[in-house]
């Protein structure tokens, strides 16, 4: 019996991480494709809409709308054409 609820115990700590994002901030994608030298970015729940490097390197499909966790760190030095928010290469990104 103790057995089967340690099991039970890891499942479910396992099951309510965040795809190992820890410490990430919600966040959603949204297409800003409409504005010149834009495409996807990402809007934190505060407002601040990130400019991602790498937005494609992460084992989802980034989509208009979707809910994510994110986990970033701005890059200095770089230039953008989109010009919305600060320019940022994603630690963690995961559905939400």
């Amino acid at each position: 019996m103790r057995i089967i609820l340690f099991a039970l115990s890891i499942l479910l700590l396992v099951s309510c991480n965040r795809s190992t994002c820890d410490n990430a901030q919600a966040a959603t994608i949204e297409d800003y494709t409409g504005l010149d030298g834009c495409g996807l970015v990402i809007k934190l729940q505060n407002g601040t809409v990130l400019e991602p490097t790498n937005l494609n390197s992460f084992n989802i499909t980034p989509t208009d709308g979707m809910k994510v966790w994110v986990k970033y760190h701005e890059l200095s030095g770089m230039a953008s054409i989109c010009m919305v928010g600060p320019i940022v290469e994603i630690d963690c990104l995961a559905k939400r």
